[in-house]
């Protein structure tokens, strides 16, 4: 069972690391549509696969997403013997938030897992907190977003992940007469409560409160169709002990605005 656990974990991780994205929502009716291809690995392990997601604001300040779903094409160990495997339909992440403030945003996701068989974390979890997002005036083109959130997992096959707390920032740089934004992030989550689980009838517990995890990543999108179709390229570096453990990861994708 735990085999399962900590496989579906790293399939999971590839989703975003945080909402959709940490900078303020659409204008109402407008919306963005984004697909891309992901390959991560660690020493001899390695995935890749298809995710695509929507959002759309409903109305001014309100914008509900779609997340992290697609097909993961696979997820092996490159050893004899390894009993591989990992194809089919991702989990699904749905989203929403809304701008209580011009630099201020509340967001909750629900993480649903709707994969195949070999691809589901079959957890349901809750992911929600706040962000604060601004322009850099003094810096025409630079921008930064931040975002803390409350990571909260259901019991799932007599295991209950701990509680996390998320804190993550991003600073990103639009050249000027270029149209390229190179941006740099990184992400600390902390394992508030400790995970546990039931065997026959006893409750144990993993010892992993304290733990620790931080992303960092570096990337750049460019509008090859000015405000309507926007390429975007992405490298990550995990390491840690929060589920999902050491890993680095390559994303090009494309986000089509209407």
């Amino acid at each position: 069972m735990f085999k399962k656990i900590a496989l579906a974990s790293v399939i999971a991780a590839s989703a975003a690391f945080a909402t959709w994205n940490y900078y303020p929502v659409l204008e109402a009716g407008k919306g963005s549509a984004e697909a891309g291809l992901y390959y991560d690995w660690d020493h001899d392990w390695s995935q890749a696969g298809l995710k695509i997601g929507a959002r759309y604001s409903l109305i001014q300040n309100l914008e509900l997403s779609l997340q992290g779903w697609g097909y993961q094409l696979w997820s092996e160990t490159d050893c004899d013997g390894c009993a591989n495997g990992g194809d089919g339909l991702r989990d699904l992440t749905l989203g929403v938030r809304y701008g209580i403030a011009p630099m201020i945003t509340i967001f909750g996701d629900v993480h649903l897992p709707i994969g195949g068989d070999e691809v589901t974390s079959d957890e349901i979890f809750i992911y929600a907190g706040a962000q604060f997002s601004m322009p850099i005036n003094e810096v025409p083109g630079m921008k930064f977003g931040t975002e803390a959130g409350v990571l909260w997992g259901f019991e799932h096959d007599n295991y209950e992940r701990g509680l996390d707390i998320h804190l993550g920032g991003e600073l990103a740089y639009t050249v000027p007469d270029v149209g390229v934004t190179p941006f740099v992030g990184l992400q600390l989550k902390y394992r508030l409560t400790e995970s546990t689980w039931d065997d026959h009838g006893t409750e144990r517990g993993h010892n992993d409160d304290g733990n620790k995890q931080i992303n960092i990543w570096l990337g750049a999108d460019y509008f090859v169709i000015p405000n309507q179709l926007d390429l975007i390229a992405k490298l990550f570096v995990r390491s840690g002990k929060v589920d999902d453990g050491d890993a680095t990861g390559l994303y090009v994708g494309a986000e089509f605005f209407f």
